[in-house]
């Protein structure tokens, strides 16, 4: 199947899956309710806190990325911001795609392999789980939660050690991870051959700089960053509708976010917003409107500005230098 066919048929599930969960969140919830606490809302200095956790969620990644690919002297923190913004647009229009399209920018205009650029984002997704979990274990000691949160939890437990569980391997066995791939591509013209060991190459090259326990630890810190940022975005957004919900609480909504976009998304993450700011805050006792209202305001003031920000980069991001 071609990319085109793969990317039509990701977003048709997108919409498919989102327009059920949009059902389910507002099943018994009338979204005049829901319109009533945004017209009510406090759009003042709460909406700017989350613009401000908005842009310092964006830096944190960006600086996460450069650790990743190695600190390369022309590619500053600063210059990575396009290509971050870019992909995050991306991804909350088609699910994955802003990887992709985070690679070919830098291959375009710095001439980096996309291989080597799609480790690092592998690397990158593996720092995400764990930055998550540290995040959510801290929330979930502080304040308790519901079965449902615990299971997410372990699902992303799950998630992370078998990324974590592959980059180690290719770290400790390059040699026998290139012995194993010659083996099988061994059937194929001897053109493609040398291309996929070259991809493979590329990506273990990628994958160098996570053997450095320093940079490790930073890229951790930076992780963990980005996710607190993300955290006070929930947070500001419970303060926009004036719900009493605790710091610790939008750590665990982070959670329930990460979990819902693992799954195939509509565009702007339409309905997985919605049940994971259900799932997580209904327990703790705050009410289904004002949870769904929440919601909409993550999606008003920190996914609509992504999108339209990386939108207005994507043609000089993927300009060839």
């Amino acid at each position: 199947m071609s990319p085109h066919g793969s990317r039509l048929i990701a977003a048709l599930a997108g919409l498919l899956v989102g327009a059920v969960l949009l059902a389910l969140a507002f099943h018994g919830t009338p979204p005049a309710a829901v319109w009533q606490l945004l017209a009510a809302g406090h759009w003042g200095l709460p909406a700017l806190l989350v613009l401000a956790a908005t842009a310092l969620f964006v830096y944190a990644k960006a600086a996460r990325w450069r650790l990743l690919l190695g600190s390369p002297a022309d590619l500053g923190t600063a210059t990575l911001l396009g290509p971050v913004l870019v992909g995050l647009s991306l991804n909350a229009l088609v699910p994955h795609s802003g990887e992709f399209a985070r690679a070919a920018s830098l291959h375009r205009r710095y001439g980096r392999a996309p291989a080597a650029v799609l480790s690092s984002i592998v690397a990158e997704r593996v720092f995400d789980l764990f930055g998550v979990l540290i995040v959510g274990s801290a929330a979930l000691g502080s304040i308790g939660a519901a079965v449902e949160i615990a299971t997410a939890m372990r699902l992303i437990a799950i998630v992370a050690a078998l990324l974590a569980s592959v980059i180690v391997l290719a770290l400790a066995m390059p040699t026998g991870v290139a012995h194993l791939a010659r083996v099988l591509t061994k059937p194929l013209p001897a053109r493609l051959q040398g291309w996929i060991t070259a991809q493979l190459a590329a990506a273990l090259a990628g994958l160098l700089p996570v053997r450095s326990p320093k940079t490790s630890v930073a890229v951790l810190g930076w992780s963990l960053l980005e996710w607190l940022s993300v955290a006070v975005a929930v947070y500001g957004c419970a303060a926009v509708i004036g719900l009493p919900v605790a710091f610790a609480s939008g750590c665990l909504v982070v959670v329930g976010i990460v979990v819902a976009f693992l799954l195939p998304n509509a565009p702007g993450y339409a309905g997985s917003v919605q049940v994971a700011f259900l799932v997580t805050l209904r327990p703790l006792g705050i009410a289904e409107a004002g949870a769904l209202a929440a919601s909409v305001v993550y999606q008003l003031l920190m996914v609509l500005p992504l999108i339209v920000a990386g939108l207005a980069l994507l043609r000089g991001s993927l300009a060839r230098r």
